[in-house]
């Protein structure tokens, strides 16, 4: 390639190729096990709903109903499971190995443009972040989301450096798949591709390009257009505020990927300057925020698309606009290969230092949460159902849960939703043998009297998430 990007790491260009080429492998190594391995487990709740009110229901629904649930997922999923049936493993290779391409291209390119060390802590990132090791192993649209920014950003780079049509409409090719997928990664696909008009090299392709996949993406959306509105309007997560809106890109799209599995969104505050200050410290070190057309394309989505969600008043959740961390993580990895680089010649000794130690720390954070994403199911449907499938078929079932269709889903047959005040009485008052099937997630233990009768057969299923475990009793009655 040629351009006029530099390599800014001297530790990396005087390092031997086998350190360089041993961390891809190990982080690489560790992205696929992460992303690829034991993904058979159940389906969790989101899950289930596409599977159950989209993927079922086919492309009537799927096209043109009047929901939307990860448009263009769905619709492979539908082309999958009438081929190999509902597998748990083949849907979710739908997000999972996009994920892994998305964080391949953007590794290559850095390495590439900016040196190793930019690639490794790019490949880092995406690799050891709680929130991503969460969602791209899901039979949901995340993964083919950020495979879609990452071809977004990449290209946009390649347009603003080279001025290349090619990388143009590469550019919108991604932006067109990906807001398919989310409608809400046209605003930084739009945002984005709006730079390329800053350019009289890729003006007139850039706004050639632009019309035609906004077009394609009114096209898709228009059978859906309340949804789409509506969408915004779930009281899922939380509401932008104003000073916050300025600290929103980092505060609610790129901390809380570094801190949960579950994505929580934080609540804005003066808490996080510190972290905020952090951020901004290290991405300002990086060479491609130091040009002002390549620091836009950076830019441009992240902010654009937190200025529109607080406009409209929006529900934010950071799952939701995952695909904004490509240009975040771009930004900081390049900025600390900045810092880091310089070790052997003008070192920046605080910022080094701080650089380790958050690289350290988030290191540590994957080691301890990885092996149970890996291993253990989000929510165990499947494995309760199983253990009422091989007992008394005869035995009624019923549930102290958030959402017991999702174990009807994997049952076959149904299931009793029991408010809290009735729980003791409903198991506990049955003339035959009775399932009871318990989920923390926004649920307290209750005292069930009849669970410690002799004849109780209790077990116990592992959650990584939703409350951290499902049990189910079988209840014999009272003697």
């Amino acid at each position: 390639m040629s351009g006029s990007f530099r390599p800014a790491e001297p530790m990396v260009r005087t390092s031997s190729r086998f350190v360089v080429w041993a961390a891809y492998g190990v982080l690489g190594g560790t992205l696929l096990w992460s992303r690829l391995a034991h993904l058979g487990h159940s389906f969790w709740n989101d899950e289930i709903l596409m599977v159950q009110g989209f993927v079922r229901q086919g492309l009537d629904k799927i096209l043109t109903g009047p929901s939307i649930n990860h448009e263009l997922m769905a619709l492979l999923s539908w082309c999958v499971s009438s081929a190999v049936g509902e597998s748990e493993v083949a849907l979710r290779l739908l997000s999972a190995v996009p994920f892994v391409a998305g964080v391949v291209l953007v590794t290559a390119w850095l390495h590439v443009r900016l040196g190793a060390l930019s690639g490794i802590l790019f490949l880092f990132l995406a690799t050891v972040s709680p929130l991503l090791l969460d969602i791209t192993r899901q039979a949901r649209g995340y993964g083919i989301a950020f495979l879609a920014m990452s071809v977004v950003v990449v290209a946009a780079l390649e347009a603003v450096d080279t001025g290349r049509t090619l990388a143009v409409v590469v550019m919108c090719v991604g932006g067109v798949l990906g807001a398919w997928t989310l409608p809400q990664l046209a605003l930084a696909f739009v945002a984005t591709g709006a730079v390329l008009l800053l350019d009289r090299r890729t003006r007139v392709s850039a706004a050639i390009g632009l019309a035609v996949s906004i077009a394609a993406v009114v096209a898709w959306y228009a059978p859906h257009s309340g949804a789409v509105e509506g969408a915004a309007q779930i009281p899922d997560g939380v509401r932008i505020g104003f000073p916050w809106v300025v600290t929103a890109p980092i505060d609610q799209i790129l901390l809380p990927a570094l801190i949960w599995i579950d994505g929580t969104a934080l609540v804005a505050g003066p808490i996080w300057i510190p972290l905020l200050f952090l951020v901004a410290v290290v991405g300002a070190a990086s060479p491609l925020l130091r040009r002002w057309r390549s620091a836009l394309v950076l830019c441009s989505g992240p902010v654009v698309t937190v200025l529109f969600l607080w406009i409209g008043d929006a529900y934010v959740i950071p799952r939701y606009l995952s695909f904004l961390l490509v240009p975040l993580f771009v930004a900081v990895a390049s900025g600390a290969a900045s810092i880091l680089g310089r070790v052997n010649t003008r070192p920046a000794l605080l910022r080094t230092v701080v650089c380790l130690v958050v690289i350290g720390v988030l290191a540590v954070r994957f080691a301890t949460l990885a092996p149970d994403v890996v291993a253990l199911p989000r929510e165990a449907h499947r494995d309760v159902a199983e253990v009422i499938e091989n007992g008394p078929a005869e035995a009624p079932v019923f549930a102290f849960m958030r959402n017991p269709t999702n174990l009807a889903f994997y049952l076959g047959r149904p299931v009793g939703d029991l408010p809290a005040s009735s729980v003791a009485r409903t198991v506990c008052g049955q003339a035959r043998d009775v399932y009871y099937v318990f989920q923390p997630l926004d649920r307290k233990v209750l005292p069930v009297p009849c669970l410690t009768r002799p004849g109780v057969r209790h077990e116990a299923f592992r959650q990584y998430t939703r409350g951290g475990e499902m049990d189910v009793w079988l209840v014999p009655p009272a003697r």
